[in-house]
């Protein structure tokens, strides 16, 4: 996952795609698709000489002619993107670039289109460029954003220079060098593919991949409720079960592990659930404590805290919990299921993320999303599923938007069936995606040994914080965890 957790490399989400016997999957109406790129190189260029190579710095700076005292002490931030994979096709073409600044500025930026993006950075004398593509009237804290669409409508190389006006001192931005990869420079394309929509319509049946999609029928497995749960001020453990529906056996599949959390506390032979650490994509501290991790009502729940907690020499505003099987159960192909509910409402879940995510043991390449859960009200009706080479990045990923309600309405089904040469995603037992080894060119380097799983609930990322109005403490429960080989 991701998370944000993230030099010439192509992270490629993908709306269209194609399902089982090469036959596509119909672009929904509302659907667009995004190729977001690294940069391929950058520099910051200036007359400065003591400035030394500016191409091998982790940060990028911009400062107007009169930059601290020195009237000559111009500096400029220059980058280039190699845009590759934009279909012929693709209409509604939007391009972004985004630079991570670690504090806000009153200073206006302008990018332009042009510039030289190698070398050391030290030149003779200012360059010429373009025309301005976009201006922003401040630098914000985090990700600033410019709409390059004017200049980036096709595959090509794209050199852009970032410009300061105002401020006559530097602000600094993050480089393609960074060793933090989720504030790294991005271009972010996004496109409607006219080439992917021919074939069955919205509502027509959609073939059956080499593994019929289950069907959803009752089982006698009590499990939580689909209402909201009701969580106070001082949070409790009070979880309500009620009957409820679930996935029978698929066909062609034999179960080999599974969690229905039936007991009254997690089962440590299938999960270790991390305790006083902390990543650097996420702002809460990860704790084992009853508070954050519990089991209950049939179930497993995962608890945001806004509360003061130290992990390390850290300490931070919120604690979650985190758990995986690594050490106790790893998988190489098989399929992948989780029933959840998550607390990501349209009003008040800016900053949460939940996930259900799979890792190889050795810590290498690759990563296998099933599902990822973000909250916020540009986030809320959608749900992730994605795949990492590594995380410069290269992924692909992919955003199903529920034809009707959202994650958080109640429980629901993702699943991941994973075999030699292809991934498959289902939501309630409906195919929404699929990758092989056309689609991904590094689909055999990244899937092909032992995988382990992850449940986790991250607070904060790229997605956005949380906010005065994100309700806490959040809940993110699961009914079930089941994993099945072939046979």
């Amino acid at each position: 996952m991701r998370r944000t957790r993230r030099n010439i490399v192509l992270l490629v989400t993908v709306v269209a795609v194609t399902a089982a016997l090469g036959t596509a999957l119909p672009l929904l109406a509302d659907d667009k698709a995004e190729l977001t790129f690294a940069a391929a190189t950058d520099t910051t260029t200036t007359q400065v000489l003591q400035d030394g190579d500016n191409g091998a710095k982790t940060t990028l700076a911009t400062c107007p002619a009169v930059c601290d005292g020195n009237p000559q002490g111009w500096r400029d931030a220059v980058l280039s993107f190699d845009v590759e994979g934009l279909p012929a096709g693709a209409t509604g073409v939007t391009a972004t670039m985004r630079l991570f600044s670690w504090d806000k500025f009153a200073t206006a930026t302008t990018v332009h289109a042009g510039g030289a993006a190698a070398g050391t950075g030290v030149v003779a004398a200012r360059a010429s460029v373009g025309g301005a593509l976009s201006s922003a009237a401040a630098v914000s804290k985090g990700y600033n954003t410019w709409d390059v669409s004017a200049a980036v409508q096709a595959n090509g190389t794209y050199t852009f220079t970032v410009r300061q006006t105002g401020l006559a001192s530097r602000v600094y931005w993050a480089s393609r060098e960074n060793k933090n990869t989720s504030i790294r420079p991005q271009l972010v394309l996004s496109y409607r593919d006219v080439a992917e929509k021919p074939g069955p319509s919205a509502t027509s049946a959609q073939p059956a991949p080499s593994s019929a999609a289950p069907v959803v029928t009752p089982t006698t497995k009590p499990a939580p409720s689909s209402a909201s749960p009701s969580v106070p001020a001082t949070p409790t453990r009070t979880v309500t079960a009620s009957p409820t529906v679930a996935q029978p056996k698929p066909d062609g599949w034999q179960l080999t592990w599974s969690d229905e959390f039936d007991g009254s506390q997690l089962d440590k032979a299938k999960w270790q659930a991390k305790d006083n650490t902390m990543v650097d994509y996420d702002l809460a501290c990860i704790t084992a404590d009853g508070d954050n991790v519990f089991v209950k009502g049939g179930m497993v729940t995962l608890r945001v805290r806004k509360e003061t907690e130290t992990c390390g020499k850290e300490t931070r505003d919120y604690s979650t919990a985190y758990l995986t099987t690594q050490g106790r159960a790893s998988f190489t192909y098989g399929r992948f299921e989780v029933r959840a509910k998550t607390p990501t409402g349209p009003d008040n879940s800016t900053g949460l993320w939940p996930a259900f995510w799979l890792r190889p043991d050795d810590g290498g390449v690759g990563e296998i999303d099933v599902m990822e859960l973000p909250g916020g009200a540009k986030y809320y009706k959608a749900a992730t599923q994605a795949i990492f080479l590594d995380y410069t990045p290269v992924k692909q990923d992919h955003r199903y938007e529920f034809p009707s309600g959202y994650p958080a309405d109640g429980f629901h089904t993702y699943t991941t069936e994973w075999e030699p040469g292809v991934l498959r995603w289902y939501i309630d037992g409906k195919l929404v995606w699929q990758r092989d080894r056309s689609t991904t060119p590094w689909f055999d380097k990244a899937f092909s040994r032992p995988f382990h799983l992850r449940l986790n609930f991250q607070v904060g990322g790229w997605l956005g914080d949380p906010d005065a109005a994100t309700r806490l403490p959040a809940d993110f429960q699961v009914d079930y965890v089941r994993v099945w080989k072939r046979g």
